[in-house]
Formats: C-alpha cells, sequence, structure tokens
C-alpha cells in the first residue's frame, strides 16, 4: 500500500507546488495607503478559489493521465516536470493579468475621487483668492495679529498696512468691544521682540505710544526737543495710529526701527534710527535720530465686512524711482572711470569685516560691516547717491547690493570685488590678501575627521564659523557657533565669549565665504587670548 501511495507522491507535489504559486501573486504599483491591500486582498480570495477550482481538474484528469503515464515509462519524470512548469507558468500570467485588471479599476476609482477633492481645493483657493483682493488688483489685506503670531511680519513691513477696524481703541489688543466715542483707528501695537526687550526698548515703546495715543506732553519731554513744543505737536496732531513692525539694536544706545504711522485713512512707512540720552543705566531722552520715508499708501473700506485694507504704497525716494534701472554691478574699466570722473552722485561703501578694512582700503571710501547694514546702519546712506559696494571678491558685494536695493537705494556692486581690482592695478592703500598679514602655518592648516576626533579628545575646542541658519539645521555636539559676518558690531563680543578663557581651538567651515569668515574668527580669537590650531573644512564627515 506504501508503494502505492509512493507513485501517487510527484502528483500531490505538483499540486502542492501549483496552489504554493498561485496564491502569493504580488501587484506592483505605487498606490495610495489602503488601496495595496484592497487590492492583495481580492487577488488572493480570486486565486485561492482559483486553486480549488484547478484541484478539482487535476483530481478527476488524474486516473487518465495515470494510464498514459505508464506508457511513457522513462519519460515519466520530464512529463511531470514539464507539467508542473506549465501549470506555473499559467498561474502566473494569469495572476499577472487579473491584477492588472483590478490595479487599473481601483485606480480609475482613485482618480475620480481625486478630482472631487481637486475640486473642493478650487472652490478654497478660489475663495481666498477673492477674500485676499477684495479690494481691488493692487490691494491686499493683511491681520497685523496674524502676521506676529506667524513670524511673517517681515514680509508686511515694506509697503503695507494692516487692517485695521473701525472705532478701535488705542492700545487694544484684546477682544473687546469699542468705546463709541473713541477716534476711528487710534491704537498702539509693537512687534519689538521679547527677547531684545530692554530699558532702551521699553523707551522707545514709550515714546511712540506717547504720540499714538497724543499724549504730547509725555512724548515731547522723551523728544530731542530740537523744536518747540507747539511745532513738534502739529507734526502728530493728526495722528490715529503707529504700529511698530521691527527694531534691530545697533549698540546700547542705538537702534533701528520700521514703523508704520496712521493719519485717518493715510498712512506713512518710516525707516528710522535712534541713538537714545542715558542718565545712569537709564535713558531719558532721544539723543539724535535719522529718519527715512519708505513709502505712503491710503487705507480704504473693504467691500466685505467693517475692515480697513491698505492699497500697495507708492516708494517716495524720487532719485531710487528714476534711477532703479541703473545696472547692479559695475566692471573696473566702469569703477575707474567713475573714481575719476567729477561725478558726486554717488559713494563707495567697503562692506567688509573690520579686520580686513584695517589691512587695507580704497581711499575716500565708507567702510561699514555688512551685518550692521542688516541691523539698521542702512539708513545711514545717502539716499539721493548710487552706491558702489565693494567687499573682497564680489561674493558679499552681491549680497548687500540686493539687500540695499529692498531699502530703495540705488545700489551696485564692484565685479570681482577688491581682489579683483587690485590684481587689475586700481587704487588702493595697504594689503589687500590676509595671506600677506598673516602668513603663519596654522591659517592655512586644514585637519581631516579622524584628527579633529583626536584633538577634540584632548580638550580642543570646536568654533563653527559656519551660516547661522547652517549651524542651526545641524552642528557638531559641543561646538558654538560664531559667524562674525552675520552678527552685529553690537553682538560680537556675547559671540565671543562664548569661547573658555585660554581655550585651544579648531574653527569649523564649508564653503568659500565662510571659510574666510573662519580665519577672520581665528584672528580675533586669537586677540583675546585663544590659541588657534587650523580649520577643519568637512564637518559632514563628523558625525
Amino acid at each position: 500500500m506504501f508503494k502505492e501511495k509512493s507513485k501517487d507522491l510527484p502528483y500531490l507535489l505538483a499540486f502542492a507546488l501549483t496552489t504554493l504559486f498561485i496564491i502569493p501573486i504580488t501587484v506592483y504599483a505605487v498606490p495610495p495607503p489602503d488601496f495595496l491591500f484592497n487590492v492583495g486582498g481580492q487577488i488572493i480570495q480570486a486565486f485561492s478559489i482559483a486553486a480549488l477550482f484547478l484541484g478539482a481538474i487535476f483530481s478527476v484528469a488524474y486516473k487518465y493521465i495515470k494510464t498514459k503515464l505508464a506508457l511513457l515509462k522513462g519519460k515519466k519524470v520530464i512529463f511531470i516536470l514539464g507539467s508542473v512548469v506549465a501549470i506555473i507558468a499559467v498561474s502566473i500570467g494569469a495572476g499577472y493579468l487579473y491584477g492588472e485588471f483590478v490595479k487599473q479599476q481601483e485606480y480609475d476609482k482613485w482618480i475620480e475621487e481625486s478630482e472631487s477633492y481637486a475640486d473642493l481645493n478650487k472652490q478654497s483657493e478660489d475663495y481666498y483668492t477673492e477674500k485676499i483682493s477684495r479690494g481691488g488688483t493692487t490691494s491686499e489685506t493683511y491681520d497685523l495679529e496674524e502676521l506676529r503670531e506667524k513670524g511673517d511680519l517681515d514680509q508686511f513691513a515694506f509697503n503695507v498696512a494692516p487692517k485695521i477696524p473701525r472705532g478701535q481703541t488705542a492700545s487694544s489688543l484684546d477682544d473687546s468691544e469699542p468705546e463709541e466715542e473713541a477716534p476711528e483707528q487710534l491704537r498702539f501695537i509693537s512687534s519689538i521682540d521679547e527677547d531684545i526687550k530692554d530699558e532702551n526698548t521699553d523707551f522707545i515703546e514709550d515714546y511712540y505710544e506717547a504720540i499714538a495715543t497724543q499724549d504730547f506732553d509725555t512724548a515731547y519731554a522723551l523728544s530731542k526737543q530740537s523744536t518747540n513744543f507747539d511745532t513738534f505737536k502739529s507734526w502728530y496732531i493728526n495722528t490715529t495710529g503707529i504700529t511698530i513692525d521691527k527694531l534691530t539694536r545697533i549698540d546700547r544706545e542705538s537702534s533701528s526701527l520700521e514703523l508704520t504711522l496712521f493719519e485717518g485713512e493715510k498712512y506713512t512707512r518710516y525707516g528710522t534710527s535712534i541713538k537714545l540720552r542715558y542718565e545712569g543705566d537709564q535713558p531719558v531722552q532721544i539723543a539724535s535720530s535719522n529718519v527715512r520715508v519708505l513709502a505712503e499708501g491710503v487705507l480704504k473700506l473693504a467691500e466685505k465686512g467693517d475692515e480697513y485694507i491698505a492699497e500697495k504704497g507708492e516708494v517716495t525716494n524720487d532719485y531710487y524711482t528714476q534711477n532703479q534701472n541703473y545696472p547692479d554691478s559695475i566692471d573696473n574699466s566702469e569703477f575707474s572711470y567713475l573714481l575719476n570722473s567729477n561725478q558726486t552722485d554717488y559713494i563707495v561703501l567697503d562692506a567688509r569685516e573690520d579686520l580686513e578694512y584695517e589691512n587695507g582700503y580704497l581711499p575716500g571710501s565708507l567702510h561699514i560691516r555688512y551685518a550692521d547694514l542688516q541691523a539698521g546702519k542702512w539708513i545711514d546712506l545717502p539716499e539721493d547717491k548710487r552706491i558702489i559696494v565693494i567687499c573682497w571678491s564680489g561674493i558679499r558685494g552681491k549680497e548687500v547690493s540686493d539687500f540695499l536695493r529692498t531699502k530703495n537705494l540705488v545700489a551696485a556692486y564692484l565685479l570681482n570685488g577688491a581682489n579683483g581690482w587690485v590684481e587689475w592695478g586700481g587704487l588702493w592703500e595697504g594689503n589687500i590678501k590676509f595671506s600677506q598679514r598673516y602668513t603663519e602655518a596654522r591659517y592655512t592648516k586644514k585637519y581631516d575627521t579622524s584628527q579633529v576626533k583626536d584633538l577634540v579628545e584632548d580638550g580642543v575646542f570646536l568654533v563653527d564659523s559656519r551660516e547661522p541658519w547652517l549651524y542651526d539645521n545641524w552642528h557638531i555636539s559641543g561646538s558654538v557657533n560664531i559667524p562674525i559676518m552675520h552678527t552685529p558690531t553690537n553682538d560680537l563680543e556675547d559671540a565671543f565669549n562664548q569661547v573658555p578663557p585660554n581655550s585651544t581651538f579648531i574653527t569649523i567651515c564649508d564653503g568659500y565665504v565662510n571659510c574666510f569668515d573662519a580665519k577672520i574668527t581665528a584672528v580675533e580669537l586669537e586677540e583675546r587670548g585663544h590659541t588657534f590650531l587650523g580649520r577643519y573644512p568637512k564637518p559632514w564627515e563628523y558625525e
């Protein structure tokens, strides 16, 4: 009996293999989440039924095949293997075709549902577009409180005022009902970052809130009193609201800010630098100020709702309006011609670091670090002249020029920078190349990753000179960030004080500009008593 069953073993094996290969057919697709499981479930269910069906057919035909096999004798094994291969091939082919059929059905269903969602998205987009353009094609609606929460105030700051509900009272930042007798739009809002608030910023807020609420006695007492009280009062008698939109500290006494002043339905956008006079540790009066009108515009009532919206302000700098198409760069020949001409409507701005300027400079140029320009010193530049920016290679010069143009100043940068200018034979005082003054090997020394890790274990400190956003995105644990080219002068000492006293350190960099910054950082730290070993230019290999 066992012998008889053993004869049937090849056929049972063939049937088992057939069932095994039929069921787990895989459908290759890139569907949304549940799609794969739905298709897979249907395929498994279908081919489970197919397996049973094939098994029944195989059982019926078994005796007939057995009789025929007896005649094949030596060819029996070949026949069995051929049958198994044929069954497997047919199963796989059928599985593939069925899978493609089901996949296409599900895909069509998915597309149909997606299109319905697309219609909903389109309706939402149309609603949003209609909402922000209610005032016409030249108007936009902004909510200042929303912008403050989202951190998008800088995008708002230049030429658009916030929408202000009618009857809003001064300083009302809550949801309370407006007073019936309150002047329309009268209010004061400050968006000064809480992290930098101190006696300086408190003074500035007090000053502008006094103006916004028409407390002229207090405002005049805090002002620089460059005119009499009646004249001062006449400047602000029509003021119905003030928003301080941005403030940057330049140094202990000075700040740069951007604010919007409202007079009924008119608004004016200002850039202002203020220096305060101190008595002891407390500011008591404005010592000096510089004011620049950035834009002017009008408010009007929205077609829907009870809110004011602001038309985009017009640039009030006539010189910029007339010369805004001036090329954004200038080559050595053009620069030389300009220097040797009798033209007076330009200045040369050297935006390099202090160390670079001390090493060598163009006679007659104005030196202001790029970080200080960004912090607010740009307001000290003339608005009725072309500003030709020079740096080392032209890379920073372009950044500075682009930045100044956002402030409605006509700026262009010198192609190839001061280095290219000196090589061309242009006028220069002192050295231009860092290596001509700092010749020691440590200023060109570069360490590899294994060396740096060994040095860190020995107590060497890591100073990362890369841009702040690169450091914030990723940095080597334990390192500190001192990006000099992005640090205002007012904050430099705090940055240098991150390095423990008498440290031995390596600077970290990963690009052309910040690796040059790493050298300047090294010199600055050496002057403060630290020991510099060299640079590490491949921080991505460290961890």
